[in-house]
């Protein structure tokens, strides 16, 4: 999968001691020939900003992270989904390592670690933002919402007739009028149709 986004073996919120920052400045001013500046914003959001840190790792967490870190994100360069930090909406957010470092590490007792960091989130909302599990920030591979007309693959949206490409294990959430199932399958091409099969309002793969 191409989309990257935040373990879901670690801790999903950061602890609220020391949590701190907000939205960066979104306008551009310029000097009228009399009076003063004239301010504009730039575009119709602005990002945000935040310090944080994450609650005590193991040694075996913070493994989990650092390699997520260093291979997943190819040293914090890449942007990643996770939750706002105060409202836990679903977001891009990416590693700020303008200071020539990603993330700090301070020893708590004798046997853990507190992960701290600063990070970007923008304000664009997902199109996939609906079709995260709550409480984690994992990103299906497919969606399929056959009654609202969503559909896609791999991060992108895609036309109803690209469902049938789909192949592979995954663990797979099946909607109907009448009852939600999960189940991990191996789908062969063509199992999931371009329209909705039966009573089928939704079908969304998780890679396993």
């Amino acid at each position: 999968m191409t989309l990257r986004y935040w373990p879901t073996s670690l801790p999903q919120r950061p602890m609220r001691n020391g949590l701190n920052g907000g939205r960066l400045g979104n306008l551009h001013a310029f000097q009228p020939e009399r009076g003063p500046d004239i301010t504009r914003p730039i575009g119709t959001g602005s990002s945000e900003q935040f310090g944080l840190s994450l609650p005590p790792l193991s040694s075996q967490d913070f493994k989990v992270f650092d390699d997520w870190y260093q291979g997943t994100l190819g040293q914090g360069s890449h942007s990643f989904i996770w939750r706002h930090p105060f409202t836990l909406a679903v977001r891009w957010c990416k590693f700020d390592v303008s200071g020539g470092r990603g993330y700090s590490l301070a020893p708590w007792g004798r046997r853990k670690v507190v992960v701290g960091f600063q990070i970007f989130v923008q304000p664009a909302i997902p199109w996939f933002a609906d079709y995260i599990p709550a409480g984690v920030s994992r990103v299906p591979y497919f969606v399929a919402d056959y009654a609202n007309g969503v559909y896609g693959i791999d991060g992108k949206t895609v036309a109803a007739s690209a469902l049938p490409t789909i192949a592979g294990t995954f663990w797979v959430q099946r909607t109907t009028t009448t009852e939600i199932t999960e189940a991990q399958e191996t789908l062969v091409a063509a199992e999931i149709p371009a329209s909705a099969p039966g009573t089928t309002t939704k079908i969304i793969g998780f890679e396993t």
